[in-house]
């Protein structure tokens, strides 16, 4: 029988691996491993990897001589050295479709909380203030004002559906995306810097590539229109999470909502905690009970698909990357 070794979760059980790999493999449970020492140590002998954030570079492949496969819990694949893996034969997959509707929701619900002041109100009322007008300052209707997307994948589109709901105008950066895929979805193609001036809201839906690292940096953030609000439930290291502190502090943008941090947990010092107009969430945009299982059962069903010597449904090759 295989052996498939789970090398860091936060889930419940793996009881949905075990079930749908019942009879195929053996699956192991190893969490939480955090290194690639880690990882040598306790997955010498395993077939497949399921992981979240550990790194599985090439020395980490090159130690488990058995390794036929390694699919990552999520959408991001950052941590993996896919050509590496591809130079040993070696598959990878991750599960891009299981959170769509839950980070759409939550991206926003975000943008409702920052537009319509949310937080401040509420914790006004709780501080026994009745100050309405002066705590709501300065919401505007969202009907009409511009969405700026990073990014127009499967997250994206279902965000600017639910933007055009809502009346907002729609543009959207996306070096892969056509003109005309962009307006068949209700959306404008434009360029980064276009976007970053016209956007009242920005929402980021792209991928960790070196190329998008700090895509938002302190330059980008001095693009963007006074009063603009800025929104990451991508992956924390594209944007410069301390220009956007400094851009806060200084009220260039009316505010932010981050959901995820180039450093998970958050240190408790970071400036970011401290700046104004800002929702901090700690990465769970993804989160459904449904898309939880989700998550789990794909994952489960890529791999059997790899032991079984079947096509993947999301494979990783450095010609996809």
């Amino acid at each position: 029988m295989h052996k498939v070794v789970v090398t860091d979760h936060t889930f419940p059980s793996l009881d949905p691996e075990r079930s749908v790999l019942a009879g195929l493999a053996e699956v192991i449970d190893r969490s939480p491993l955090r290194t690639e020492d880690d990882v040598i140590e306790a997955a010498h002998d395993a077939d497949a990897l399921i992981i979240g954030f550990v790194p599985i570079t090439a020395r980490v492949m090159d130690a488990l001589p058995r390794l036929r496969c390694v699919v990552r819990y999520g959408v991001g694949y950052e941590t993996i050295d896919v050509p590496a893996a591809a130079a040993r034969g070696i598959q990878v997959a991750n599960v891009p479709d299981y959170c769509i509707p839950e980070v759409a929701d939550h991206t926003m619900a975000l943008l409702l909380a920052l537009a319509r002041r949310v937080i401040p109100l509420d914790a006004s009322v709780r501080r026994g203030e009745w100050a309405t007008l002066n705590t709501a300052k300065p919401a505007h209707r969202i009907a009409g004002r511009t969405l700026g997307l990073i990014g127009m994948g499967r997250i994206g589109s279902a965000v600017a559906r639910r933007a055009l709901s809502f009346g907002m105008r729609v543009i959207v950066h996306d070096k892969y995306l056509s003109p005309e895929r962009a307006q068949a979805a209700g959306a404008a193609l434009a360029d980064l810097d276009v976007l970053l001036h016209e956007a009242d809201f920005i929402s980021i839906h792209t991928p960790l590539t070196p190329e998008t690292r700090h895509l938002i940096n302190a330059e980008a953030i001095g693009k963007m229109k006074p009063g603009a609000y800025l929104i990451n439930v991508a992956r924390g290291a594209i944007v410069d999470t301390l220009a956007l502190a400094d851009a806060l502090q200084m009220g260039k943008l009316a505010g932010a909502a981050l959901d995820v941090f180039e450093q998970e947990p958050l240190p408790a010092d970071h400036p970011i905690r401290n700046a104004p107009n800002v929702i901090l969430h700690p990465h769970a945009a993804w989160y459904s009970e449904e898309a939880l299982t989700q998550l789990q059962v794909n994952a489960a069903e890529e791999v059997a698909r790899a032991l079984r010597g079947e096509p993947l449904r999301n494979p990783l090759t450095p010609a996809r990357l």
